[in-house]
């Protein structure tokens, strides 16, 4: 890595600090991606940022495409999407004070919907979408019957009022500004209203040094910066968790039940020198400098990687030989005698 490469002009989304270091020049696929480090605070970004029209356009039309190398998801992406569903809503905390008549929930990046249809089906909560893409979209309103609003992020206006509980799964690393999104969230939660936000953890050495940047994801986080994001945008950190490999981390955050201000809240009231935090920086740096590729390809992470991803594909080929070809019937009989856990699940 070169810490000493000209960086664009920009201020960090998080401490507004301008001063960078040069983390990576390629993407996970040997094309150029220039990314840098915030010297502030450790926040990781790509430099410069994509044009937020065009990339508007290209999550709207192409990304999942490019990404799922089709329009609708498959049967296979189906089955691995609600699989992945039922595991989040096994660590999806309880509602300190469930509402009269379930409450409401807010999924982001809703996708095909097969979280949004099985957390409505399991919880009881009247569930919303928000999706990009036109192509999925679709697939989430006509196979699954869902209510999604087919907007960006930031052009979204889901109706109803406030949300007693908003998801986000892999969703604010793609965003330009993220800070911004998670304003947006905190207005749409009711007081004491619970957000779930998920990205990939810039700490994680579960993969090779080289497939660690994605030209699709702006932001990299780890979960100190991410949760002071959240505190920027008003919202108080409740619980912070690691998938079982550390490559992707969740954290839970309240909207204050009661607040001294209301029009503070998502306001991104909190000081730039609060946000500040050099030695977050550091320990980023550091992490990333030491995850070399000789020392990743000397342990047993990827052929142990390899491995288990051939054996969930051999299992999803037997399952999916199994299971109803039509997507809501084959959520239903994923979720028959699933049983979520008491009281969720909070660290």
């Amino acid at each position: 890595m070169d810490a000493s490469l000209p960086a664009e002009h920009q201020n960090c989304n998080l401490c507004n600090a301008t001063d960078v270091r040069v983390v990576s020049l390629r993407d996970r696929d040997g094309r150029p991606l220039r990314t840098v480090m915030c010297t502030g605070c450790g926040l990781v970004r790509c430099d410069p940022m994509p044009d937020p029209d065009m990339l508007d356009q290209y999550y709207r039309e192409r990304y999942r495409i490019d990404y799922k190398r089709q329009s609708a998801p498959s049967r296979r992406h189906i089955l691995r999407a609600g699989r992945v569903a039922l595991d989040r809503l096994a660590r999806l905390p309880q509602l300190s004070a469930p509402p009269p008549g379930g409450g409401r929930a807010l999924d982001i990046g809703a996708g095909g919907g097969e979280f949004a249809y099985l957390l409505g089906r399991t919880s009881g909560l009247a569930v919303t979408g928000i999706e990009p893409n036109e192509g999925y979209a679709a697939h989430a309103r006509r196979e699954l019957g869902l209510d999604l609003v087919v907007s960006p992020l930031h052009e979204a206006m889901p109706a109803g009022g406030s949300f007693d509980l908003v998801t986000m799964f892999h969703v604010l690393e793609h965003l330009c500004d993220p800070g911004a999104a998670l304003v947006r969230v905190a207005a749409w939660l009711a007081p004491g209203g619970l957000a779930v936000v998920e990205v990939p953890n810039i700490e994680a050495t579960c993969q090779a040094p080289g497939h660690l940047f994605h030209a699709a994801h702006l932001y990299n986080f780890n979960a100190t910066a991410l949760e002071r994001l959240g505190q920027k945008a008003g919202l108080e950190p409740v619980a912070c968790w690691f998938s079982a490999d550390r490559g992707n981390l969740s954290i839970t955050l309240r909207r204050p039940a009661a607040e001294a201000s209301p029009a503070m809240v998502g306001s991104g009231s909190a000081s730039v020198g609060a946000l500040t935090m050099p030695s977050n920086a550091a320990r980023v740096w550091q992490v990333r400098s030491a995850h070399t590729s000789w020392r990743h390809h000397a342990t047993l992470q990827p052929v142990t990687r390899a491995l288990r991803r051939m054996a969930n594909r051999f299992d999803e080929t037997l399952a999916l030989q199994r299971l109803p070809a039509d997507p809501r019937a084959m959520l239903d009989r994923l979720c028959d005698g699933w049983q979520a856990p008491p009281g969720g699940r909070t660290a």
